[in-house]
């Protein structure tokens, strides 16, 4: 084709590993969101820990852990739609 190697890598080999990888690694960045709620596991303030401290503080454990769960699911079913939305418009139909 007459391309040097970096104009070869730009405007072929890495559009195409890009359009590969892109919904894998949004999947991977909503799977390391979703395990952020882990890290209240090992004493570590997170958001879940914030709220369970709001919550012991104000005696309201049910209001904090259920918006905690909210925004979790929101969050997540928001990224998992941008997901699946990017991966049919990156698609390519054979």
């Amino acid at each position: 084709m007459g391309l040097d190697y970096w104009r070869s890598m730009q405007l072929i080999i890495l559009p195409q590993a890009f359009r590969n990888m892109l919904p894998v690694l949004l999947t991977q960045t909503i799977i390391l969101f979703q395990d952020v709620s882990l890290v209240s596991l090992l004493n570590v303030t997170d958001f879940v820990g914030a709220a369970g401290k709001v919550a012991q503080r104000d005696s309201r454990l049910v209001e904090m852990y259920l918006f905690v769960a909210i925004t979790y699911f929101v969050m997540c079913f928001g990224l998992s739609l941008g997901v699946k939305a990017l991966q049919k418009r990156i698609a390519i139909v054979r």
